[in-house]
């Protein structure tokens, strides 16, 4: 998308875009950051209100939905800039600059940490858990679609649905 095609989508004319962004791959880190920070300021609080790492699993897959949820469309574009933006250089939304104090904050959501200190404490089984944290993501991720199609869509249901399964796929037998 270009910046004429951002500035009208947002009713602005291209001139305002380019005042406050010299370029497309500033407005996409602008997006991206600002994205970041809702989904920090949602899922943060809930995870580290948890103690126990199958705790703060619900927490995550919980606060994850209620977020696709209340910020849709903002899921939506950072899936869309995820799957296919590069910037002039080439890379991808993973390789952009990120505010430092935005990637502490995102390593506290870390996904894999959560399931490997589930591990070390016994709360959870061994396995790969670079594998099933894709697996939650993925599933997350789903929701966006249902979601995006459907606004009354059962999303603390499917929230609840995703709970079972992961804790089920989880837990120590």
């Amino acid at each position: 998308m270009s910046i004429r095609k951002i500035a009208e989508r947002v009713w602005v004319a291209m001139s305002v875009v380019l005042y406050h962004f010299a370029n497309k791959d500033e407005l996409v880190r602008a997006i991206v950051a600002e994205a970041w920070r809702s989904a920090i300021a949602t899922i943060l609080p809930a995870v580290e209100a948890e103690t126990t790492a199958i705790g703060k699993l619900h927490a995550y897959i919980r606060a994850n939905v209620i977020f696709v949820k209340t910020y849709r469309m903002q899921h939506m574009a950072m899936l869309d800039i995820g799957l296919s933006y590069r910037t002039a250089a080439g890379h991808r939304l993973d390789q952009l600059d990120i505010d430092p104090e935005l990637l502490g904050d995102l390593a506290k959501l870390d996904l894999e940490t959560i399931l490997r200190d589930g591990q070390a404490t016994g709360e959870f089984r061994p396995m790969d858990t670079k594998s099933v944290a894709m697996a939650v993501r993925g599933a997350l991720n789903g929701a966006i679609l249902e979601i995006a199609a459907d606004p009354d869509y059962d999303a603390l249901g499917y929230a609840d649905e995703l709970v079972t399964m992961f804790d089920l796929a989880t837990r120590r037998s």
